[in-house]
């Protein structure tokens, strides 16, 4: 059973150890847990649910709220929404982002988190819903294809795409 489930400040070392095998900035997504101290880790969690609630965040950053992807109670993935778009993530991240741990990528999970992600989405009434893709990264272009995500514009290093 796959499944999306938001972070906790309970969640526990199998979801550490997924967050160790993603990179700290892979096209463009920001895993500041690589590489950090499982103490360290608690200690974001509690920081990264504050935000989600709005609380503490630092100056021009917005609430952002945290899921992982789960598949038969291992999880596979990190997803998450922005709930607003500041001028900086309007150019270089969008308000949707996600990242699958390497021992299980192309395995579709992309797809599947990105699906559930569109549909937490909507169900917080997230106005925008806009993803950038660094240009290196045709899969995840292909990913956004695959949910229905348009592409409304481009440049030398990203592709734009929006969902209705």
């Amino acid at each position: 059973m796959v499944e999306l489930r938001e972070l906790s400040v309970f969640d526990d070392e199998e979801v550490f150890m997924m967050l160790q095998n993603i990179g700290n900035d892979e096209n463009a997504f920001t895993n500041p847990v690589k590489g950090m101290s499982y103490d360290d880790y608690k200690q974001w969690l509690k920081q990264q649910h504050n935000w989600s609630l709005g609380k503490d965040l630092p100056n021009g950053y917005v609430g952002q709220t945290i899921y992982w992807l789960y598949d038969n109670g291992i999880p596979v993935g990190i997803g998450k929404i922005r709930h607003a778009l500041t001028e900086h993530s309007r150019k270089f991240g969008g308000n949707i982002g996600y990242a699958i741990s390497n021992k299980y990528r192309g395995n579709g999970y992309g797809t599947i988190i990105l699906k559930l992600l569109l549909e937490k989405a909507k169900d917080i009434k997230l106005e925008e819903k806009l993803l950038t893709v660094e240009k290196t990264n045709p899969a995840s272009k292909r990913v956004i294809e695959k949910n229905g995500g348009k592409l409304i514009d481009e440049n030398e290093e990203r592709w734009f795409f929006c969902f209705d």
